[in-house]
């Protein structure tokens, strides 16, 4: 036996030993998988390499497109957040004008009360002047009634009233200034 026959021997030994196959079967394995190797770069990698592309550039788009409906609905979201501050805003000051005009509203009610109050007041005190005037009047004409009838029975002789209520009014008036 030459050397690398007793060499050869010695692997073979080696392999079967350390991993349980023969050498021979090993070399076929390896040949074997070196021609599926052959034949599938031959007949199949492009179609695999052209599907795996496409997949690629289908998730690359897929992806784009989830980034852009992703940007979409962050802009959706910030309009739709500064509308609804906008209606916030807005009704805020529709409740601030109500409130405003309502408080406008009951000055204007109190003011025009407290004028009619006012008015009536005033009335009041015209009428109260006017009803003292009246009876001032009545008054007078009692005095210069009884008087005329007093002075009557003491001269026995009837007085004419105008006369003496122009003398007893000027008699009146000369004694309210002192």
């Amino acid at each position: 036996m030459s050397f690398i026959d007793r060499l050869v021997s010695g692997v073979e030994a080696a392999v079967e030993q350390a991993l349980g196959i023969n050498l021979l079967d090993m070399v076929v394995q390896i040949l074997a998988t070196i021609v599926l190797m052959i034949i599938v770069k031959k007949f199949f990698w492009g179609r695999i390499t052209e599907f795996l592309e496409k997949r690629r550039k289908f998730m690359e788009t897929e992806i784009t497109e989830a980034e852009q409906a992703n940007q979409e609905a962050l802009q959706l979201k910030e309009t739709r957040d500064a509308e609804l501050k906008e209606i916030r805003m807005k009704s805020k000051e529709y409740y601030e004008n109500a409130k405003n005009r309502g408080e406008d509203e009951k000055n204007r009610i109190i003011n025009h009360a407290k004028n009619e109050a006012d008015t009536i007041v005033s009335n009041g005190h015209k009428e109260i002047d006017h009803e003292l005037k009246k009876a001032r009047e009545e008054l007078q004409k009692e005095i210069v009634s009884i008087a005329s009838l007093m002075a009557e029975k003491v001269i026995n002789k009837k007085v004419d009233e105008k006369d003496f209520l122009d003398v007893t009014i000027k008699d009146i008036e000369s004694s309210e200034e002192l």
